[in-house]
């Protein structure tokens, strides 16, 4: 039993790993850009998912300097080259002062029969060069970014 549970670690985690190899943002997930121990990791696969056409969700949050932010998104916008991409961004004042942020949203290359898709979203308050920046990577058969948005904004 001992092996089973083993060998059935070891492929759902190469099953995983499999997800974005091939895209430059992989290197990101994997934390050979930003180390994994400064990051705070989801990964969600099952019925919960099913409602947006997806399989799999795995998004990265962590908090960076602006260079390191600005290449993170020059990875993601490299990876959805050649796809459509949506994207933005905003400024706003509140009460704490100024906020800004960086939405960037693209489809990248199929995986088999999955279609992917790639979130960036960068934040930050005033002029810190401080930047707290989200990464999702999502698969499943939901066939376009538009329609995707859709399924997430109807919840």
């Amino acid at each position: 039993m001992k092996r089973f549970l083993m060998m059935m670690t070891v492929l759902l985690s190469v099953a995983l790993a499999e997800a974005q190899t091939g895209l430059k943002t992989n290197d990101l997930f994997e934390g050979r850009i930003i180390p994994q121990e400064r990051m705070i990791e989801t990964r969600v696969r099952g019925k919960t998912l099913a409602k947006y056409q997806l399989s799999y969700y795995r998004s990265v949050r962590f908090t960076v300097g602006e260079s390191e932010a600005d290449r993170v998104l020059k990875m993601v916008e490299d990876d959805g080259k050649g796809h459509f991409a949506t994207g933005g961004n905003k400024s706003r004042k509140t009460v704490f002062g100024k906020e800004h942020s960086i939405n960037y949203k693209t489809q990248v290359r199929r995986q088999g029969d999955r279609n992917c898709f790639l979130c960036y979203q960068a934040w930050w308050r005033g002029n810190t060069s401080e930047r707290e920046v989200t990464v999702i990577y999502m698969e499943g058969s939901v066939k376009s970014l538009e329609q995707l948005e859709e399924l997430l904004n109807n919840d």
